[in-house]
């Protein structure tokens, strides 16, 4: 297996101590390393296991398929997804809510624990099931680091060592690892009702925070004012009929729509299928057989629109798209930089791809404009757009 040269760098790091979090944007090719890691751990430790633990059943498959084709390791044991695990195998791969039913048959000290999109175990529930005295632990994510509180320190780094290696877009993109990409940040302004609204929340966020002597996002009233604000914002009227002209403008070979949720999705697909594009959902309230029928019809090219909400955010391979819409710009840094992975992976006739994301408020904005800034330091194409009076 050829490393490319982050993986070379970070493998002897983590070799040192076998512990520890590689920090890789999604894309950059974490699996592989990973793989990498896991072979030459067996080779010194023929008699230990590997148990891997991801957060979804499309990365169960997709391990299990990683593992077949880079290590061609027949020997696994899969767990969740309507897979249960009898007895433990050499590799092992379970979905985390699953761990529960098989964590007490490992024997820690003679087993390497690979948590992928780590920072997923973050939760006293599953970091209380995962902490034990393992041989070696491996984490892997694009953004480890939680958001909202504090417990990649108090939970995550006790369970699997440091951030021993950063591997960001800039750096990817410099390597040639990911396509290069282009930014739009793409104004859709609120109705007059709308911002009367966003302004009383603002007011009802500041004399909470006045109260309590900050931010404290650990205060629930201030939490919900902030998240019932952000709601509101990605639910205005006008994201949608915005999105769709600028679909329409930009034209792209295929696009993933990341709408705020069910509800907006079906909006979306609805009005685009009116467009001449070929559309359709891909989220939880589909069964097994039709969300796999519309993501190979989008990925054999028999649909160029797919209008999802969280489903594809982690974890799933999709290098076909060019194009992404964020219709609802996330407070959330983990979320942009899943759902911006999503369409950066280098194909054969991919040239670029494009990201657009909707926002409404000055809040978004001034996320939208520190992101921006890092990015056009280092090259990054980005234009800023507004939606035309109506």
């Amino acid at each position: 297996m050829k490393l490319r040269e982050w993986q070379a760098k970070a493998f002897p790091l983590w070799w040192a101590k076998k512990r520890g979090i590689v920090k890789v944007v999604t894309g950059g090719g974490k699996t592989v390393f990973a793989i990498h890691c896991l072979a030459k751990y067996l080779e010194e430790n023929k008699d230990h296991s590997i148990f891997i633990v991801v957060p979804s059943i499309a990365l169960l498959d997709q391990w299990y398929e990683g593992l077949q084709k880079d290590f061609n390791e027949k020997n696994i044991a899969l767990n969740g997804g309507g897979e249960h695990l009898e007895h433990l195998s050499r590799i092992n791969i379970s979905t985390i809510d699953s761990v529960k039913n098989i964590i007490e048959q490992f024997d820690a000290s003679k087993t390497l624990l690979i948590v992928d999109e780590c920072h997923k175990i973050g939760t006293e529930k599953r970091g209380e099931i995962l902490t034990n005295n393992w041989h070696a632990t491996l984490g892997l994510s694009a953004t480890p680091e939680r958001d909202y509180d504090d417990n990649f320190y108090i939970i995550i780094r006790k369970i699997l060592g440091d951030i021993i290696f950063d591997y960001d877009y800039i750096d990817a993109r410099e390597d040639e690892v990911i396509v290069n990409f282009k930014l739009l940040y793409a104004y859709a302004a609120m109705t007059q009702d709308e911002e009367e609204k966003y302004k009383k929340f603002t007011k009802s966020i500041q004399r909470r925070a006045a109260t309590i002597g900050g931010n404290d996002m650990n205060d629930y009233p201030l939490k919900m004012l902030i998240f019932n604000r952000a709601r509101m914002v990605k639910n205005s009227k006008n994201r949608i009929p915005f999105g769709i002209e600028l679909l329409q403008k930009h034209k792209r070979d295929s696009w993933i729509v990341f709408t705020e949720n069910k509800k907006q999705a079906k909006e979306f697909n609805e009005i685009i299928n009116t467009k001449g594009y070929k559309s359709a959902i891909y989220n939880t309230d589909l069964d097994n057989a039709e969300r796999e029928e519309n993501l190979n019809n989008f990925k054999n090219g028999n649909l160029n629109v797919l209008v999802s909400c969280t489903a594809l955010d982690e974890g799933f391979d999709m290098p076909e798209a060019d194009g992404a819409m964020i219709l609802s710009a996330s407070s959330s840094k983990r979320q942009r930089i899943q759902r911006m992975g999503r369409v950066l992976r280098i194909t054969a006739n991919k040239q670029n791809a494009l990201i657009v994301t909707v926002y409404s408020s000055k809040t978004e904005f001034d996320k939208l404009r520190e992101e921006s800034n890092r990015y056009k330091l280092e090259g990054v194409p980005i234009k800023w757009q507004q939606m035309k009076a109506q």
